[in-house]
């Protein structure tokens, strides 16, 4: 949805709630959308799926009626796709070891945890050391990526105060969430 205000595409995005009763379900209309039954997944007016953040991303980004999500520069590019790319892959560390955490106590693998929190511990570290290189006014795939990663470890695990481990993180992000595109996206917790 960031990059839905930041292409200037909101007005033309339903929103559809999966989370109204607290609990992600995956609908039988989501199933026939995406196969994997998992969200986000936009549906186009031609029946077609768009699925998955990174590829919703750069298909909103081609219908942009006011900026891109992309530089020019091809440096610029290329370090923002890694940016994009090490956000996903903490996020996706947050999401597994959320899992884990839901499964029976006796099921649950410390190890397996371990592994995942220290992927975590690595990008944070990674994204502290490149703070001063994030944009504060004009957003890029990496910047909402991280935004997005941050947000949802707190939300996973907010007891573990990530941020607090980052502190020149911590100051671009207590920058950059207080603007628009973030504002308006920022998860309930």
């Amino acid at each position: 949805m960031a990059t839905a205000i930041i292409t200037g595409l909101t007005d033309k995005i339903e929103t559809i709630d999966l989370m109204t009763d607290g609990k992600f379900t995956p609908t039988p209309e989501l199933k026939k959308a995406n196969p994997l039954g998992k969200i986000p997944a936009l549906l186009l007016a031609n029946g077609e799926t768009v699925v998955d953040s990174p590829v919703i991303c750069e298909y909103l980004n081609t219908k942009s009626i006011k900026g891109s999500i992309y530089p020019k520069d091809e440096e610029a590019y290329f370090f923002q796709r890694k940016l994009e790319a090490l956000a996903d892959g903490c996020t996706d560390a947050t999401l597994l070891r959320r899992y884990e955490s839901v499964r029976p106590p006796e099921l649950q693998s410390k190890e397996w945890d371990a592994k995942q929190k220290e992927k975590m511990t690595l990008s944070f570290q990674y994204f502290d050391s490149v703070a001063s290189k994030l944009g504060t006014s004009e957003f890029y795939i990496g910047e909402i990526s991280i935004m997005a990663m941050i947000d949802y470890a707190d939300i996973r695990f907010p007891q573990e105060n990530w941020l607090s481990t980052a502190p020149n993180l911590k100051k671009w992000y207590d920058q950059v969430s207080k603007l628009p595109p973030f504002t308006q996206t920022a998860p309930k917790k």
